[in-house]
């Protein structure tokens, strides 16, 4: 893992989201896989589809566009299920969790990063 990131909504100023990026092809295959519940939220790069097979428990899923915009939000994804969106640029997934998450049509901007 090389970074993480910290985003911030225009749309909703008070609520930002810190993530770790995963860039390479096997970790972005590999994703939540293998983390507990518990897990911090990833990025995957470069990804327009995830998966949870092998999965233990649901995951939330955001696919963002190329320029910040949440595409579309799945929340709570069971174990064993494929979810993609074809406009996607890179996919924010978390354990599920009820709380603050990220709303389709929302702009999202990176306003900090540091190194893992």
């Amino acid at each position: 893992m090389g970074a993480t990131v910290r985003l911030r909504s225009d749309e909703r100023a008070d609520v930002t989201h810190e993530l770790v990026v995963l860039g390479g092809w096997l970790e972005r295959l590999r994703g939540l896989l293998g983390k507990g519940p518990d897990a911090r939220p990833v990025m995957l790069m470069r990804c327009g589809s995830v998966h949870t097979f092998g999965m233990t428990y649901p995951i939330d899923v955001a696919f963002l566009g190329e320029r910040g915009e949440v595409l579309s939000v799945r929340r709570a994804v069971p174990p064993r299920e494929l979810c993609s969106c074809a406009d996607a640029f890179c996919v924010i997934e978390r354990p599920a969790r009820e709380g603050e998450w990220l709303v389709e049509g929302e702009h999202l901007w990176i306003v900090a990063i540091s190194a893992c």
